[in-house]
């Protein structure tokens, strides 16, 4: 193995120069940017961002079975172009990580990230929507969920060469498949890419249309586009979208299955940029003021 890492170095640098030249942004004709985040401050914006989930009053520091819980201890890494989701290993089967939360929700919009993955097995970095508290009355439910993108390594069923792409139905969000690309996996909704995502950034991104439909794509290629309402199981309207993007680590029902590499730790989901655009004159945003600023006055975060 050692030998064949050598023989590749002097392949690595064009290599990752042609992946970072797909990486590029396609945003449609006629959208203009509300919302962004380039990560070139010395501490995380936290005028745009809370660093835990809506739920428990904006507490809630993980999910499902993970095994890690969501910190503000150099867990949110700036490194002067990029901010490092960064998770760490503090005992026996218990990690620290990082995650965002914007602190403002839109309705339909095209959003997009250009992110790095880790690879260590056990990860589960994530770029999604998910409905924030309803202005009308406070409710907060789910579905709905867009999951743009989902990168887990177990190391077996899972690699960090399958993007997982989904929208959340219970029945009442209509949820209608129209197109997946060739190397599309219906079953279990993911797509298998030409490459490693943990070798180079890339461009996630998601069109989410007033006409109810979900483009999501790849450095520009499309492999996922569905109907979906933006509704709760009732059929009523649900909150607008928050973005989140976050490092996630073990839990025996996915990305634990086998068991999580602890001598990859410290490991980071690098997020180049974060940016959302709406069409020219039809924007449809909401502040979210559900949380609390957890990072230190000082920095970090």
């Amino acid at each position: 193995m050692r030998r064949f890492l050598a023989a590749c170095l002097t392949l690595a640098p064009l290599a990752v120069a042609s992946a970072a030249a797909a990486a590029q942004s396609s945003v449609p004709s006629g959208y203009v940017e509300v919302f962004g985040d380039e990560f070139d401050e010395k501490q995380l914006d936290t005028s745009k961002w809370w660093t835990r989930y809506i739920h428990n009053g904006g507490m809630l520091d993980f999910l499902n079975d993970e095994q890690q819980r969501y910190r503000e201890s150099g867990n949110h890494v700036m490194t002067g172009h990029s901010l490092i989701l960064m998770a760490k290993r503090t005992g026996p089967g218990r990690y620290e990580s990082g995650m965002i939360r914007s602190k403002r929700t839109f309705k339909y919009g095209y959003f997009e990230a250009r992110a790095k993955v880790p690879r260590g097995r056990g990860v589960w970095p994530a770029f999604w929507l998910a409905s924030g508290r309803r202005a009308g009355d406070g409710k907060i439910g789910w579905p709905p969920e867009i999951d743009i993108a989902e990168l887990v390594n177990n190391g077996a069923e899972d690699t960090t060469a399958m993007l997982h792409v989904s929208a959340k139905s219970n029945g009442a969000q209509g949820l209608q498949v129209l197109y997946t690309d060739p190397a599309f996996d219906g079953r279990w909704s993911y797509w298998r890419a030409p490459f490693d995502f943990a070798d180079a950034f890339h461009v996630f991104a998601a069109l989410w249309d007033d006409d109810d439909t979900v483009a999501v794509s790849v450095d520009g290629r499309l492999v996922y586009k569905a109907r979906y309402k933006w509704v709760y199981d009732d059929g009523s309207p649900a909150g607008y979208a928050s973005v989140l993007l976050n490092l996630a680590i073990g839990g025996a029902k996915w990305a634990g299955r086998h068991g999580v590499d602890d001598a990859a730790f410290p490991q980071g989901f690098e997020v180049d940029y974060v940016r959302v655009y709406q069409k020219a004159g039809r924007q449809r945003s909401e502040p979210d003021t559900t949380g609390t600023d957890l990072c230190p006055p000082r920095g970090g975060c």
